[in-house]
Parts: structure tokens; sequence; C-alpha cells
């Protein structure tokens, strides 16, 4: 009457599946980590450090 799947056929689909899921999350997170897909502008860039004076240094080890 009816035939039954084998193990083997069920396994290899569960693969498929399982492959797929792991294909579409890899794309999604690829393209949701870009940037181009969340339509904000990029950052500015970082400005100019200040420049700091030396400050002379002071050994106290040969203090009294």
């Amino acid at each position: 009457m009816f035939r039954q799947r084998s193990l083997q056929t069920i396994t290899m689909k569960k693969l498929i599946q399982t492959f797929a899921l792991a294909g579409v999350a890899a794309t999604a997170l690829a393209l949701s980590s870009c940037g181009c897909s969340s339509g904000e502008a990029t950052a500015p860039p970082l400005r100019k450090l200040p420049d700091f004076k030396e400050l002379p240094t002071i050994d106290y080890a040969n203090e009294k």
C-alpha cells in the first residue's frame, strides 16, 4: 500500500533545511551589519586631538 520514506531521505531533507536556514541567517546578518539597509548616515570623521604641553618630570627618589 503506502511506501514508507527511508531514513536517509528524511535525514537529507533535514540537512538541506538546516543549511538553507543557516544561509538565510548569514545573509540577514551580513545585510543588516553593513549599514546599507538601515538608512543611517555614516559617522562624521573624528576631530584632531589637542596638542598637550610637556610637563617636567619630578623624581621624588632623589629628594631628601
